[in-house]
């Protein structure tokens, strides 16, 4: 296993790309993945449970929506079957990779408990509920961004770890291991991949709020409206960009544009 170090341009080509990948059965590829945002939603309702059970899942439940990206790259329009890819092949393999999603989020939770003695995190795990007056808390406020930056970065490092397992074949230990390296040397590509996708979210969400205020009701439900339809549209253009960073960074499914061929090969990973 090899991957390889792309320019920071390509990070931006994963965005624009991926609407071309969206362009094969929008409408299917939106119902499919509105089948995985409502299932990830249901688990995390669980009570009590719902913490475990969606980061011990998460990696397998990962897969499908990158099958589903992945069958559209190749113009075929993509099978309900694929949502459960993740749980067909290397199911032992993807729930210890879940475990390891999990202990990457206790410590996102143990850092945010220095910020606001372990309040964010117990809304968090469910153990109880925040009120919108709570977010204006500085010490919560604190505890927010920390949590954001140690997820955007431990998450970071292991978003390839599940596909590794369920496409190549690894092991739970060595796909966190190349998942994490192909992220630390291609991290140019990443970051210009990680602006794009906020540009995108925050201009589509600008314009979901619009929308939303044409319809009246409270700012409350005008806010949760747009939110959850912003991130439900854009989850096959974030899910198919995704499928393309996987393909270019470990030359895996290539397509006739050969996009990855003749990249620099990393001299830190060995073979």
């Amino acid at each position: 296993m090899r991957a390889n170090r792309l320019p920071a341009i390509r990070g931006l080509r994963w965005v624009a790309e991926a609407f071309l990948i969206f362009r094969v059965a929008p409408v299917r590829q939106l119902l499919l993945n509105l089948v995985f945002l409502v299932a990830c939603t249901i688990m995390v309702a669980l009570p009590l449970i719902g913490f475990v059970a969606i980061w011990l899942r998460l990696p397998a439940l990962m897969v499908g929506p990158h099958a589903v990206a992945r069958m559209a790259a190749g113009g075929a329009r993509p099978t309900p079957d694929l949502l459960i890819a993740g749980f067909r092949r290397q199911l032992p393999a993807q729930l210890r990779m879940g475990g390891v999603f999990l202990g990457a989020m206790v410590v996102v939770l143990a850092g945010t408990a220095l910020a606001d003695e372990g309040r964010f995190a117990l809304a968090v795990i469910g153990r109880t509920h925040l009120q919108l007056d709570d977010l204006q808390i500085p010490e919560l406020q604190r505890a927010m961004l920390i949590g954001a930056g140690l997820q955007t970065l431990l998450l970071g490092a292991l978003w390839y770890a599940p596909l590794l397992v369920a496409w190549d074949g690894l092991s739970a230990s060595k796909a966190a291991f190349f998942s994490a390296a192909a992220a630390l040397i291609n991290w140019r590509a990443f970051l210009a991949y990680g602006v794009a996708v906020m540009l995108l979210f925050g201009f589509v969400l600008m314009l979901a709020l619009g929308g939303a205020m044409l319809f009246g009701g409270s700012g409350a439900v005008q806010a949760n409206s747009a939110l959850f339809s912003v991130i439900w549209t854009l989850l096959p253009v974030w899910f198919a960009s995704s499928y393309l960073s996987y393909r270019d960074v470990f030359s895996a499914d290539q397509g006739e544009d050969g996009a990855a061929e003749g990249a620099p090969k990393s001299p830190t990973i060995p073979p």
